[in-house]
């Protein structure tokens, strides 16, 4: 009566499949679509980019390679759609169970028991027997063996397993009573996520020693089954879910031990086979399987075809909007070290003007200081250029300003550097994407690069205090007339019809001094202009000329930003779709049509929760709850819904989060909102809300 009940099922199955498989379908030209379109406009982002190079071509280079590679990761996708689809049609009548576990952990001993077998793919010791996908038939349901999780070496066989695992409408997966495996984990955590419906089978290990007796066998068996211990190691392995975001407290256990009901298939005495045909407890799994198939399998095959299409496009999605963050933090922190940059170099200017205009004074009062004694000494020195030139020098004028325009250019280069440091410490949390993502993005900008944008900028080692000291020597050598100034050497006897010497020597000196304080004060002039004009040029230069490149940059980077959310939420709309008609298809399957037209949307995360945003004032009666949470097998939750994004994200959020506290900007669209060192589930309920504000949260 059970067999005809499964068979009657599975033809209901195929039915579904069939109206999944035209979900499936319709979506796949519409995603291809725009895919399409997002290609073309990526293209031209990128021919844009090419057109209007920065003098920092290293960060336009990878901000263009993240271009190539949606273009290139959309290309993939639509062949994976297509791809999939076909393998999908193909096993359009056959409802689909993959066998997942480590290796060792007993997959070709299950396969044996429920196929009957001779034995021949069981492994010996550690040896690796499932290196290919393998099918089999048992009970009208086709079994996938899969290659051994968690091998070494095996990242290979990995990848066969869970491609084989994206078309399955079941998973029996497979684990021994050992300590869990934190491979394992990772593996289970990996099919959750596709929203695989996932029966876990606990190999109990016994061994059944021929040189015993059946009695003592069996006793050995039994013990094993000691259920608090059981329990206790489900427990361990459950455990593992927080750590990857998800729950798995609602996933079906089955313990059993498979080597009994090997051992039964293969006994001779039919008292040996009976008795370790009921110990191996394998009757439960097989029935376990079929009620699960029964009850639940129409919904799985039309969430089979479903989900194939919604999983790469929520992972597609998610993959830009966080790299759209990264790059919008990214952008950020360089704009704000730019304005800090901007009030340093205003600071720094005056204060440089006011260092130079004190210097330049300092240097006029000692040299107006030296011209009395000079004149008093030189005024009948024909060589007297020779000795004021001298006396410059000893002062050191052009040592004294080269050092403070060298000082000015240390400080420059100083801070600088320090922006750099200071961008590279805060781009740290920055990361590229882990994992074998569909879109795979590069980290764009580090504090290196930046500082090979202001080398650039700054040509080289160019010194700003070149040309001081010409300029010295030069001024110093101007037409003070030497020769003019020269007095005659007039002896005692003198006529007096001449000027007394002191008079003339009185003349002389005058005359001297005024030249040589014009002298000073073109010296002091001509040197405060140049080393202004030097300051200047420091600044324009090698500080406006690296903030007008970060301001390049940043147009570059916050372009791409906004060109990734855009291909994130036009995805977004799609995956929307995609979870109302699931949850249509659910909502009908148990019997509650019309309820549907109380949704007003929904959010999903496959395999983790499924968020119902319900129009105001809508009642979803709980016993239809009840039911949804049994068939979907996922967190179900509930939300008003709200035409203020605030008061939306912060229902989505929970109590936890000050609706107060949320900074939404429309124009960018941002949500800023203070989440701390968010958990595992603080993140899931990140995701779902962003699906519903289509706002990028950012953590504040």
């Amino acid at each position: 009566m059970e067999e005809t009940n499964l068979r009657q099922v599975l033809k209901e199955c195929n039915k579904s499949a069939k109206t999944g498989y035209k979900i499936a379908s319709a979506q796949e030209k519409n995603l291809n679509r725009a895919l399409a379109s997002a290609q073309e406009k990526v293209q031209s982002t990128i021919i844009d980019f090419n057109s209007s190079p920065c003098y920092a071509p290293e960060a336009t280079e990878l901000l263009e390679v993240q271009l190539v590679e949606i273009r290139d990761a959309f290309n993939r996708l639509s062949f994976a759609f297509k791809e999939d689809l076909q393998n999908l049609r193909e096993n359009l009548s056959k409802f689909s169970v993959t066998l997942f576990g480590r290796t060792m952990a007993g997959k070709s001993t299950l396969m044996e028991i429920l196929t009957e077998g001779d034995g021949s793919s069981i492994g010996k010791g550690s040896q690796r027997t499932t290196r290919d996908v393998r099918k089999y038939t048992w009970n009208g349901l086709e079994i996938t063996d899969v290659p051994g999780i968690g091998a070494f070496e095996g990242e290979d066989d990995e990848q066969i397993a869970f491609e084989a695992a994206k078309t399955a409408d079941l998973i029996l997966f497979l684990i021994t009573d050992d300590a869990p495996q934190v491979a394992e984990a990772e593996c289970f955590s990996r099919i959750v996520n596709l929203g695989k419906p996932i029966i876990c089978i606990m190999n109990v290990k016994a061994s059944i020693a021929e040189d015993k007796s059946l009695k003592l066998a069996l006793r050995d068996v039994n013990k094993r089954f000691d259920m608090e211990r059981l329990d206790k190691i489900r427990n361990q392995f459950l455990l593992f879910s927080e750590q990857f975001g998800q729950t798995w407290s609602h996933i079906p256990f089955v313990y059993v031990h498979l080597k009994s009901a090997y051992a039964a298939l293969n006994a001779e005495d039919p008292e040996k086979s009976r008795s370790f045909h009921e110990v191996s407890r394998i009757d439960y799994l097989k029935r376990r399987i079929v009620e699960q198939v029964r009850t639940k399998g129409e919904f799985y095959r039309i969430k089979t075809f479903i989900d194939i299409i919604s999983n790469p496009i929520l992972e597609s999605m998610e993959n830009l909007l966080e790299q759209s963050q990264i790059n919008s933090v990214q952008g950020r922190t360089i704009l704000a070290k730019k304005r800090q940059l901007g009030d340093w170099k205003n600071v720094f200017y005056r204060d440089g003007r006011a260092q130079i205009k004190s210097l330049i004074v300092k240097i006029k009062s000692e040299l107006n200081g030296e011209i009395a004694a000079f004149a008093e000494d030189h005024f009948d020195d024909k060589n007297a250029d020779k000795a004021w030139n001298k006396l410059l020098k000893s002062r050191k004028v052009e040592v004294r300003c080269q050092e403070l325009l060298e000082d000015l250019e240390a400080k420059s280069n100083d801070k600088l550097k320090e922006i750099s440091r200071e961008i590279t410490n805060e781009l740290k949390f920055a990361t590229s994407f882990e994992g074998d993502k569909s879109l795979r993005m590069h980290k764009i900008i580090d504090g290196k690069k930046l500082w090979d944008w202001s080398s650039i900028a700054l040509g080289g080692g160019l010194s700003i205090a070149a040309g001081i000291a010409y300029l010295v020597g030069a001024a110093a050598a101007g037409p003070l007339g030497w020769a003019a100034l020269a007095v005659s050497v007039i002896g005692i006897g003198g006529s007096f019809l001449f000027k007394s010497r002191d008079k003339k020597e009185f003349e002389a000196r005058t005359r001297l001094e005024k030249k040589l304080r014009e002298n000073v004060a073109q010296i002091c002039d001509t040197l405060e202009k140049q080393m202004n004009k030097n300051l200047n040029s420091l600044v324009s230069v090698r500080i406006e000329g690296l903030m007008t490149e970060m301001d390049k940059i940043n147009s570059v980077i916050f372009r791409l930003a906004d060109t990734q959310k855009e291909l994130a939420w036009g995805l977004n709309n799609h995956l929307l779709e995609l979870n109302n008609q699931i949850l249509t298809e659910a909502i009908r399957l148990i019997g509650a049509e019309g309820l549907q037209y109380h949704v007003q949307s929904v959010a999903r995360i496959p395999g983790n929760t499924s968020l119902i945003l319900l129009n105001d004032g809508t009642v979803f009666p709980k016993e239809q709850k009840e039911d949804l949470y049994k068939l979907i097998a996922e967190r179900i939750g509930f939300i008003y819904d709200s035409d203020n994004k605030r008061v939306l994200i912060s229902r989505v959020l929970g109590r936890d989060i000050d609706r107060n506290l949320i900074n939404i900007e429309d124009k960018i669209g941002v949500a800023h909102i203070p989440l701390g060192d968010a958990t595992p589930n603080m993140k899931n309920r990140v995701r779902l809300a962003q699906q519903f504000s289509r706002l990028l949260i950012m953590n504040e």
